[in-house]
């Protein structure tokens, strides 16, 4: 049985408050439950929807295994970077730190540190997280999360992007909340508008202007510049829509066509992270099971997110129940 490490908290960021803004945070980023993973014959899952070849078991309860040419190895200092997606599990049981951050101790990274080749872990992330988050301050006196790398780092995970390129818009939309409870179609309002901010947020070019930077490409060159030895591994989002021919009460409430068009979307926003990970010699993982509906549709004790939160999953609405903190942090287990 995993033991704890010792835990450093880093300064927090402010979380969405009305439970409309949450689901603007998150729902969309949802990807297709069963996009283009791969049964293996020894019965693990491919890790990333988007070819990567790291695997991890379907279920959080297997056992981890190491493919190809990836080498086990100890990480003595783990920074965890980024957005509600990593900062958020069950949220009764809170991490402690900033509490605008709402960390849990069930979030991925926490998970993480208790794998007995990681050592101490300074977890930074934050429910609201964008890109200039990392190089700024996104409250008064709390530090830029970047301040948290130095020379010594050799783990980092990095969950960020999807609040910037619109998550918020996208959800609003295909709920009908303001100012789109009259859109008819949200694939004809926004999907230029969103392809068009993956493309800046995602593609390929660092910024010179570090301050304000907007670009992923411009993070992973400050990973490096401050811990130019470091394992960098990049998250994708867990999904909350089931697979496209199922359905549940919430999004049988959806107009079809938005829910599918989510779904592209999403998968787009994934290919992004992936791409850009790659680009830059990293790694990408998201842990998926065709075996199980792991949605926010799923059942409540097998889903990995959760529509509404609270009972009986404990998570933060919109975002990943503790399970699916579990499943993420299998991932990256596997991948390392």
């Amino acid at each position: 049985m995993f033991t704890s490490h010792r835990r450093r908290f880093g300064s927090s960021r402010s979380l969405t408050t009305s439970l409309a803004l949450a689901a603007s945070i998150a729902l969309t980023v949802a990807p297709l439950a069963n996009a283009q993973s791969t049964a293996r014959a020894n019965g693990t899952i491919a890790v990333s929807s988007l070819g990567t070849t790291n695997t991890a078991p379907g279920s959080v309860a297997g056992s981890l295994e190491a493919v190809g040419s990836l080498t086990r190895a100890t990480y003595d200092e783990y920074v965890a970077l980024g957005d509600s997606y990593a900062a958020f599990g069950d949220q009764s049981q809170s991490a402690g730190g900033p509490a605008q951050c709402a960390r849990s101790l069930t979030n991925y990274p926490t998970v993480l540190d208790a794998d007995p080749r990681v050592g101490e872990l300074t977890d930074v992330t934050c429910g609201g997280a964008i890109i200039p988050s990392l190089t700024g301050s996104q409250h008064e006196g709390v530090p830029a999360q970047l301040n948290a790398i130095d020379a010594d780092t050799d783990l980092v995970t990095l969950s960020i992007g999807g609040n910037d390129v619109g998550f918020g818009k996208i959800v609003n939309c295909i709920t009908k909340q303001a100012p789109y409870t009259a859109t008819p179609s949200c694939r004809v309002t926004l999907d230029d508008d969103i392809t068009a901010a993956i493309d800046n947020v995602f593609g390929a070019g660092a910024e010179e202007d570090v301050p304000v930077a907007t670009k992923v490409d411009t993070i992973y060159a400050l990973i490096a510049e401050r811990s130019p030895g470091a394992t960098v591994v990049a998250t994708q989002y867990l999904p909350l829509m089931p697979a496209e021919g199922e359905s549940c009460a919430f999004t049988e409430r959806l107009v079809p066509d938005d829910v599918k068009w989510a779904r592209e979307v999403t998968a787009k926003i994934n290919a992004a992270v992936d791409a850009a990970a790659r680009r830059n010699n990293h790694i990408s993982v998201l842990p998926v099971d065709p075996t199980v509906d792991r949605s926010a549709c799923g059942d409540a004790d097998e889903r990995w997110t959760d529509f509404l939160g609270g009972a009986p999953t404990g998570a933060y609405p919109m975002h990943p129940t503790a399970l699916g903190q579990e499943a993420m942090a299998s991932a990256i287990a596997a991948a390392i």
